[in-house]
């Protein structure tokens, strides 16, 4: 069933407004009509199922049939903090880490961030959240992730420490486990990890993560790619505490 997601203010207690460019794809290229049935989200983790009432030039009226928490979203909120990679790289991350399930999406600016902002931010910030919303379509989340606005090595670094759980993977760490830092707290609610650009991290960065108390960890005897690294430990820390089941085992 098609889904689409609208903001709460479009939804009331029996009907729901669709008049975004969806209304576009609902009706030429879908060429849905009064009567079919569809699946709405209000992008707080509700989903509604929908039959269509009324379409016209530039809004799609829905019937509300019934309502019911997503399934689709972890127990725990996760954050990305990326460095700014270079070219199309952070429209992949954003879509694949959408796909796992990430909460938020917060672009940086460290040392050896070879991408520095060039008065387009605005344009970057807007394409990136599209590319969000049209991945979590395309993967039936219960909601849109959030894309901050791009942020500074430090404000990023003290928002990342206010996480239940935070960490930074870095290829020059040799001990430190993923697995101690996700399994050393119990009733997580937040977890939060920053990905360091192509060039890593400058070692004033390493410093900072150590006055903060956030742990480096290894990813293994790999160096993976920044493009690589936020999809494969959000993969991770989902399998060890963000999806599972209603008895406490991994799905």
């Amino acid at each position: 069933m098609p889904k689409f997601f609208v903001t709460k203010n479009k939804i009331t207690d029996r009907k729901i407004v669709i008049d975004t460019q969806d209304v576009k794809h609902v009706t030429r290229v879908l060429r849905l009509k009064c009567g079919d049935r569809i699946e709405v989200c209000n992008s707080e983790g509700m989903d509604y199922d929908a039959e269509i009432a009324e379409i016209t030039s530039d809004t799609v009226v829905c019937n509300i049939c019934g309502a019911h928490k997503s399934d689709t979203e972890p127990n725990i909120e996760v954050t990305l903090f990326q460095a700014i990679p270079k070219a199309a790289k952070m429209d992949y991350i954003i879509q694949k880490t959408t796909e796992l399930g990430i909460s938020r999406i917060v672009p940086c600016v460290t040392a050896r961030c070879v991408s520095k902002t060039d008065g387009r931010e605005e344009k970057k910030l807007a394409r990136w959240r599209k590319i969000a919303e049209e991945a979590g379509k395309q993967s039936g989340r219960g909601r849109i992730p959030e894309i901050y606005d791009i942020m500074s090595f430090d404000k990023a670094a003290d928002m990342l420490m206010k996480c239940d759980i935070a960490f930074a993977p870095y290829e020059c760490e040799q001990t430190g486990s993923l697995k101690t830092v996700l399994t050393s707290k119990v009733d997580v609610k937040t977890v939060g990890f920053m990905v360091g650009p192509e060039g890593g991290y400058d070692i004033s960065e390493v410093a900072a993560f150590q006055k903060k108390n956030i742990p480096t960890v290894t990813l293994g005897p790999r160096i993976l790619r920044t493009e690589t690294a936020g999809e494969a430990v959000l993969a991770m820390v989902m399998y060890e505490i963000g999806d599972i089941n209603k008895e406490g085992d991994n799905e």
